[in-house]
């Protein structure tokens, strides 16, 4: 009546387990990107890639990331006190952020850095990725200066969150 149970690997058509069939298991839910690229081999200070890194991994340190673990935190964007902060508000859907974005526009006349678009982002590699792809200038160069806009943003958030500096868009600015 009842049937014995069987070990089948999924792995191979047989069912059978192999070392190879085991090895080549390992790479099935590998995602190729191109972080390095991006990431890695852009120009700029090692502690603007790593939080680069970081923040495309949604590994920083945000009131959503410090709620889900249950520590203390004010919850609202430090930078607009609307929305919640997460890193994709950070950078690129805060009030302040987009005003950034727009200086930084108007500074290096992007016509192609469009803000507007931006609320249809739902994850901050689609947005970073998107960057670097669709602006009219070097990618490498474009990549670096992402990456400097979202350090300085880092560091006023930093700023306002640890030692009540307030800075404006304008002043932040200069810091690029």
């Amino acid at each position: 009546e009842h049937a014995e149970d069987s070990i089948i690997w999924k792995h191979t058509v047989s069912g059978e387990y192999t070392a190879s069939s085991a090895y080549n298991a390992q790479f099935l839910s590998i995602t190729r990107t191109n972080m390095c690229k991006v990431v890695w081999k852009t120009w700029g200070p090692p502690n603007v890639k790593f939080l680069a890194w970081l923040a495309l991994q949604n590994r920083i340190w945000t009131a959503d990331r410090l709620a889900k673990r249950g520590w203390p935190n004010c919850g609202p964007c430090p930078l607009c006190r609307r929305g919640l902060e997460t890193v994709e508000h950070l950078f690129f859907g805060c009030r302040y952020t987009l005003r950034l974005w727009g200086l930084v526009k108007d500074w290096l006349q992007l016509v192609s850095l469009d803000v507007a678009v931006w609320a249809n982002y739902r994850s901050i590699k689609d947005w970073w990725f998107d960057m670097v792809a669709t602006q009219r200038i070097h990618g490498r160069a474009m990549s670096s200066l992402t990456m400097l806009v979202c350090k300085s943003i880092w560091d006023e958030r930093n700023a306002r969150v640890f030692r009540r500096n307030f800075a404006p868009p304008t002043i932040l600015l200069r810091t690029i």
